[in-house]
């Protein structure tokens, strides 16, 4: 464990402070901070090396030992974050987490109600943007291209662009993935194979098609497999790590017998037992991508989310940018889209007039993107608008949110299809019928007010309350309205529709 204790004092009044839990394959990590004069300041930081990716077998199954090493780290956290607004806090699971998906929904109730927070599974492809963010929060000099790597416990990611990723790689090695597929054994050298090297060569064999990557860049690394190496090979300093070094670092690693034998200086004693793996992935990606020398960079994924979270708070959300492209990219009707979300909105509000932000974004989004499959085909434009959104690499959002999303997409009209729910997925029959009654309200892509028309709860069922003149005047929408009727009855959920 370390922490960082809050060292710098606001002269100029109180400023919003933001949390960032990493929930990493090898080590949990948290930062406060909080923004100052527009500059991040760490106010506090706190690790435990957890090595989650221990604890997952063949079948995807979290071991219940690890999990409760995991849970006790949590409990040690959430003191720093409970005190915080919900919208100022982002805990974010990777590569263990992933791989686990609903395998893990215990392990991830747990950790909700220790933290009092939501645990979001990103996609490496964000987590590379995340990293890529806080690498360049700390970047000085002048703006230049930049390769970015990151060794995780459970997958490396790597990034390559300038003030914005413009390639962003994540590859299924880390640290404690390799020590167990290389050094289960706890032997370097068993005389007849020399793991550390074939650990290098499977690193290397992974990177193939990405030589180019760090062509014509500075190199930066992040993280605790590239920390740990520039401190013993610099004197405890995260200085840059040179190519002749760390070649000389690999031979001497690769000589001893056992990963408990290995002694250098400055080696974090809880680094020991996935140092050689970590190294073992660095000096490939040194090798296959042609790296002489590569600088430290002190921030990482954590000041990549408290960056992005500023950003939401300040009207710079990063989603809102993803969707405003996928409108673009998919040629949807913009009108249409404005059309359906704001008649959506109108029924949510006054079914749910105190509902929370996050629902009424989500609505707003899978209003925006409910077209977007109809650039691919008119007959099946749902299906395949859902599977883009939950497929797609979409930069900011989490993979539950897109599910979310792809599941109102999905089920915009016609039947209403079942789907198993798990930890993070809870398809909300509200959000799912405001964007349907939209939908039937605006099927010919017209304008058309909704005034007079009231949706409410009506016990666990919903009534909509229509103008007898109003009906009358849409006869078409009037039997599209009938026949929604009979499809949230096929779900064994009311929907009365009346004249007041």
């Amino acid at each position: 464990m370390t922490t960082e204790p809050t060292t710098a004092t606001s002269h100029d009044g109180p400023h919003e402070r933001y949390a960032a839990l990493d929930l990493g394959s090898n080590s949990f990590h948290l930062l406060l901070a909080e923004f100052r004069d527009q500059r991040m300041v760490r106010l506090h930081t706190d690790r435990s090396m957890v090595r989650l990716a221990e604890g997952l077998d063949a079948e995807r199954n979290l071991d219940p030992l690890v999990a409760e090493r995991a849970l006790e780290a949590l409990r040690r956290f959430a003191p720093v974050i409970q005190d915080l607004p919900l919208d100022n806090v982002r805990v974010v699971g990777t590569n263990t987490l992933r791989a686990a998906s609903t395998r893990a929904d215990g392990f991830l109730e747990s950790a909700e109600a220790i933290l009092g927070a939501p645990i979001e599974i990103i996609s490496g492809i964000e987590e590379a943007r995340l990293i890529y963010s806080g690498v360049m929060a700390a970047a000085e000099g002048p703006t230049r291209l930049r390769c970015v790597v990151d060794i995780g416990g459970g997958s490396t990611e790597l990034v390559r662009g300038m003030e914005a990723p413009r390639q962003l790689q994540s590859i299924g090695m880390g640290c404690v993935a390799f020590n167990r597929r290389f050094f289960d054994s706890g032997k370097i050298d068993n005389g007849k194979h020399n793991n550390f090297v074939r650990a290098r060569r499977a690193a290397q064999a992974e990177l193939q098609e990405l030589q180019h990557m760090a062509d014509d860049a500075l190199v930066m690394g992040a993280s605790g497999t590239v920390k740990s190496v520039a401190r013993v090979l610099n004197d405890g300093e995260l200085l840059p790590i040179l190519r002749e070094d760390i070649d000389a670092l690999a031979d001497k690693v690769a000589r001893f017998k056992t990963v408990d034998a290995i002694e250098l200086p400055h080696l974090d004693p809880e680094r020991r037992p996935v140092f050689a793996a970590g190294l073992a992935i660095l000096h490939g990606i040194f090798r296959e991508l042609n790296i002489q020398e590569m600088h430290v960079s002190p921030y990482a994924i954590r000041e990549g989310i408290v960056h992005d979270l500023a950003g939401r708070a300040s009207g710079g959300d990063r989603r809102a940018d993803t969707i405003a492209n996928l409108i673009e990219r998919g040629e949807i009707d913009r009108e249409q889209a404005r059309r359906v979300a704001h008649t959506a909105l109108q029924f949510f509000g006054q079914l749910n007039p105190h509902a929370l932000l996050s629902q009424r974004r989500l609505l707003q989004w899978a209003a925006d993107l409910h077209e977007i499959g109809l650039s691919l085909s008119h007959s099946s434009f749902r299906k395949l608008g859902a599977y883009m959104i939950e497929h797609a690499d979409m930069a900011g959002f989490s993979r539950c949110e897109q599910e979310n999303l792809a599941y109102l997409v999905r089920n915009q009209r016609g039947d209403i299809k079942s789907v198993q729910e798990h930890y993070g997925f809870h398809p909300n029959n509200d959000l799912l019928l405001c964007l349907r009654l939209a939908c039937i309200v605006h099927r010919d892509h017209v304008d058309r007010a909704i005034d007079g028309l009231h949706l409410s709860a009506d016990g666990p069922g919903y009534r909509l309350q229509a103008p007898a003149e109003w009906l009358y005047q849409f006869p078409a929408i009037e039997d599209l309205l009938y026949m929604e009727v009979d499809c949230w009855d096929s779900k064994n959920i009311k929907l009365a529709l009346s004249s007041p």
